[in-house]
């Protein structure tokens, strides 16, 4: 249904050139409509008290939070972009980062939210610039369905969760601003004491979690340490692909068109990062599809820089956690195109 509803979408409004620009102005237009929104609530006098106010300032912070999320959740699991997997036209600058969730909605679902609380018209108006937002996203191509609600769910509840700091924020802003209104009053017992039992559980968890989380870093990093040592006594790559390495498209590869075991590709390096476990995840891009280049520690290998066309060789591997096609490992690679002519080459260990 997910892939179903993008190509409809992106086919309808790829057809002329003015529904593409609308597709474009949708996509990026009603976020900027729902910050000013955001200021018109803030200046005028229905949603202007200090109650009001600091519902408007979770929101903002809530956003942030929930762009934090995105960033990290983007470091542990990918799920490719639209364009990169479908037969769609993508109607936006091409970006290959995870699409799972959308950042823009995760703002403008936080920004809705805060809306609804502090001024409900408004929020009313927000949430339908927040649908044709999600339409644009859909249809350019970018993004499925389900990342726009994911990534609005997560605004929404980072300023739920940020909600009972309002009492503190509005008298914060009452003291900044005196002469806008009363603040919410005070109750008779602090927060920390109201809700003292979830919050020894919370810090209980978090404190657990952040200290099995170093451990677990520390573990890794020393463990690739030694098998980096170990395996740079025999590093080195050869000048070109071993003739047991079909030269294959990229494309095909992406599109499960191949069943090759040993692959050598062609294409522009387009991302270098370096893991907490001491592997390198190189992106390639060629003829719209890309792969990802796994440098392990056992195997190492100097990266590539971005921008460059290199043959790349190695080991051909789905990964199921990320749904991505990628060489793992990479057993070498060299700059420039140096690869056999296509279809030349085993692509096997028979």
């Amino acid at each position: 249904m997910d892939a179903h509803l993008v190509e409809t979408l992106n086919r309808w409004f790829a057809t002329n050139a003015f529904r593409a620009d609308l597709c474009r102005a949708l996509a990026i237009v009603p976020l900027g409509l729902i910050g000013v929104l955001i200021v018109l609530a803030w200046s005028t006098p229905r949603s202007s008290s200090p109650v009001g106010r600091s519902e408007l300032v979770l929101g903002v912070v809530a956003a942030v939070g929930a762009l934090l999320v995105n960033l990290a959740l983007g470091h542990l699991y990918y799920w490719a972009r639209p364009f990169l997997v479908l037969d769609v036209r993508p109607l936006l600058p091409e970006a290959v980062d995870s699409s799972l969730f959308s950042d823009h909605l995760a703002v403008a679902g936080a920004a809705v939210a805060a809306l609804f609380a502090s001024r409900r018209s408004f929020g009313w108006i927000a949430l339908g610039l927040g649908v044709l937002l999600a339409i644009g996203r859909i249809s350019a191509g970018v993004q499925y369905p389900s990342d726009c609600l994911v990534g609005a769910a997560v605004g929404v509840g980072s300023f739920l969760v940020l909600l009972p700091l309002r009492g503190p924020v509005s008298r914060a802003l009452a003291a900044a601003y005196p002469g806008t209104g009363e603040p919410e009053t005070k109750p008779e017992h602090a927060f920390v004491h109201r809700h003292r039992r979830g919050i020894v559980i919370t810090v209980a968890v978090l404190l657990f979690g952040v200290g099995y989380g170093i451990r677990a870093i520390q573990d890794h990093g020393w463990r690739s340490a030694a098998l980096r040592a170990e395996a740079a006594l025999h590093a080195g790559s050869a000048p070109v692909p071993p003739a047991e390495y079909a030269t294959i498209p990229i494309v095909t590869i992406a599109g499960r068109e191949s069943r090759a075991t040993y692959a050598a590709v062609v294409g522009d390096v387009t991302q270098v990062t370096h893991e907490l476990d001491g592997d390198y995840h190189i992106r390639i891009q060629g003829e719209g599809a890309f792969l990802v280049l796994e440098i392990m520690p056992e195997f190492p290998l100097a990266p590539p820089h971005v921008g460059e066309q290199i043959t790349a060789w190695g080991v051909v591997r789905h990964d199921g956690l990320h749904n991505w096609w990628e060489l793992h490992p990479l057993v070498g690679w060299r700059a420039g195109n140096v690869a056999a002519p296509p279809g030349t080459g085993s692509g096997s260990s028979d």
